[in-house]
């Protein structure tokens, strides 16, 4: 009874469900696949991956607009459904759920639009529209770290597909209800949501019960503001003393408005410092990269029969305008990573590579082991990224972030000391010192400045406290004396550093015996990006130095000969003693200077006989100024 009044044959039914036994194992496979190639921790210092990997697990409080649904769900998602594994990594797979969930209901909206044109619907399509934008670099790689992006397009699609069933079904209110609590979450996440307005408009623009004035405006008006309230979470978790990262936010009515409104942010819509300028032919190699030169034509191909073929036409317009609004945006943020924005165009371009697929399908109607077999191959085609598309994403071996944050946790901090960094460093410190219980003694001081760092040096130091400093600071190093401390370099009253005893004792001449390399540590650490020497070298001046020397840091094997990685490449590395926080211009005569690095090596390659060798020389000349073995316990 219930199928005649629905007016779907029993065939019918069985179609939507094998609609979504394929969408529910696309969705399984490419949260496989994105949980296998996601970042296994923190990838990356200076984006805000970082900060939400951070302020989800702790439930905190994430920059403008302040993302509440998003830190809410992430926390749920890494402290309650998915409890193994570090922080990072819990909600990097959070990014992977989403992501593939997109694809999943990508597939269903593509297949309930084929269905609206002429003619039956075949699975192709809706793979079609899955494999290209699934695997296409950009979503890839948001589907790996911990973003935003992933979950804002599982609400642009979610929205596509609801509308979508009310111009099919008018009658039934509650869709609408649903349309409405999606565009209200999705303000609770990200404020482009609002983007798919005018296209969802146009969509519904024929359906009267839609916005013919009753009372069911005051449900669908609860559905749409109750999400809102979200934004409470807020000043709710401010009043339990958390902070956001860099302690912007204020607690006050005008310091809400500010954080939720994002008002520091409207300057992205001018030129400014993070502004890309790229041609229109750049553009293009932007979306080809993504979807390769047969999926742009796909696309096209599809845009073409659907104008053609789409009834109701309403239903395209509207999608078309998605794309337009979302590219026209894009045009015209200046960020330093619009294609991020640019994913809701991708998203509906995807739509059209399935509709390109349906148009040959329809070609070869008459002939069906060449549709199927056209419609396969194309793909396969997709899968295969012909025509440009740029490389697969896999994350799952970048260690370099996460073994830098794991060593700067590691440093022994004497009690209230400060460590002064950029913005990334000092959150990449207060992760560990959240996830794991690390570096409990040390208060990171953010100062992105060279001049607010240069403040916070003097003002730590002034006050008493072991100060640390991450990279050089310029105008210091005259003013303090220096020690290597793990990555980090320790800032002393001039005069007074105080280093142990190294634990190989030497007494090798550099620089015409103005300069002596006493001693020196050295360790070999196994860590989770692979095997690393941490040398600490241990140098006196007996007299000031007249040039700013660098290091050559090499393995080299019993011949001499530099020892390579697989690929080829020689384990060389040139750095600055002391990072460059002091050029070796400054250093006091008759002071020790510990100098520690980190040389990453192949594991295959440590050896009795192996020697990292070390070459000091003039920064300027290049002119070698002394040269010394050191001997590597396998």
């Amino acid at each position: 009874m219930n199928l005649v009044v629905t007016g779907k044959a029993p065939g019918e039914i069985t179609r939507q469900q094998r609609h979504w036994a394929w969408a529910l194992a696309l969705g399984l496979g490419f949260f496989i696949l994105y949980t296998v190639t996601a970042a296994p921790s923190i990838v990356e210092l200076y984006d805000d991956s970082l900060e939400f990997q951070l302020v989800g697990p702790t439930f905190g409080i994430a920059h403008p607009t302040g993302y509440p649904l998003y830190v809410i769900l992430g926390g749920l998602w890494s402290r309650v459904l998915l409890p193994v594994g570090n922080w990072a990594w819990r909600m990097n797979l959070f990014s992977a759920w989403a992501a593939a969930t997109t694809v999943s209901l990508l597939f269903l909206v593509t297949q309930r639009l084929i269905q609206n044109s002429r003619q039956r619907a075949t699975i192709w399509p809706g793979l079609a529209a899955a494999l290209a934008f699934g695997l296409s670099p950009v979503w890839w790689s948001q589907a790996t770290i911990a973003e935003v992006y992933a979950l804002h397009n599982l609400f642009v699609v979610a929205i596509l597909l609801v509308a979508w069933q009310i111009t099919m079904a008018p009658a039934r209110a509650s869709l609408v209800t649903v349309l409405c609590l999606l565009f209200g979450l999705g303000l609770t996440h990200h404020r482009t949501i609002v983007l798919l307005v005018p296209g969802v408009a146009i969509m519904l623009w024929g359906q009267p019960a839609v916005w013919r004035p009753s009372w069911r405006w005051v449900g669908w008006s609860m559905a749409l503001l109750g999400p809102l309230l979200l934004y409470l979470y807020i000043p709710a978790r401010a009043a339990m003393g958390v902070h956001d990262l860099n302690h912007s936010y204020v607690n006050s009515w005008q310091g809400f408005w500010d954080h939720v409104l994002a008002r520091g942010y409207t300057g992205f819509f001018e030129q400014n410092a993070l502004t890309i300028q790229r041609t229109w032919l750049a553009w293009w190699g932007l979306w080809q990269t993504q979807l390769g030169g047969v999926g742009l034509g796909l696309g096209l191909l599809g845009i073409g029969w659907l104008a053609w073929q789409a009834r109701p036409r309403a239903q395209w317009m509207g999608l078309l305008i998605v794309l337009l609004t979302n590219l026209l945006f894009t045009l015209n943020y200046q960020v330093g990573d619009q294609e991020v924005f640019l994913l809701p165009a991708w998203l509906c371009f995807a739509l059209c590579i399935g509709s390109g697929i349906a148009a040959l399908e329809r070609v070869l109607a008459r002939w069906p082991i060449a549709k199927h077999t056209v419609a396969a191959l194309g793909c396969l085609i997709l899968i295969g990224g012909v025509g440009g598309r740029g490389p697969l994403v896999n994350r799952s071996q970048e260690w370099a972030v996460h073994d830098y944050a794991v060593a700067l946790a590691n440093v022994d901090f004497p009690p209230q000391s400060r460590v002064i960094a950029l913005e990334g460093q000092a959150t990449a410190l207060t992760y560990m010192q959240a996830a794991e219980g690390w570096a409990q003694h040390a208060q990171p001081v953010i100062a992105d400045t060279p001049a607010a760092r240069q403040a916070a040096v003097d003002t730590a130091v002034a006050q008493g406290y072991p100060t640390y400093i991450t990279q050089e600071i310029e105008g210091i190093a005259e003013r303090y004396s220096f020690s290597g401390e793990g990555p980090l370099v320790r800032v002393w009253p001039r005069g007074t550093a105080q280093v142990a005893a190294p634990s190989v004792v030497l007494d090798q001449d550099f620089a015409d015996s103005t300069l002596t390399l006493t001693g020196y540590d050295l360790e070999r650490l196994d860590e989770a990006g692979g095997t690393t020497l941490r040398v600490a070298l241990y140098w006196r001046p007996t007299a000031v130095l007249a040039c700013v020397y660098k290091l050559s840091l090499r393995l080299v094997d019993s011949s001499g000969a530099i020892v390579a990685w697989p690929d080829g490449q020689p384990v060389v590395e040139d750095r600055y003693p002391l990072r460059l926080a002091a050029p070796t211009t400054s250093w006091l005569p008759g002071e020790t200077i510990r100098d520690v690095h980190y040389i990453p090596v192949p594991a295959a390659a440590i050896a009795p006989d192996t020697h990292l060798r070390i070459i000091l020389y003039d920064a300027e000349s290049i002119a070698e100024t002394g040269v010394v073995d050191l001997p590597i316990a396998p």
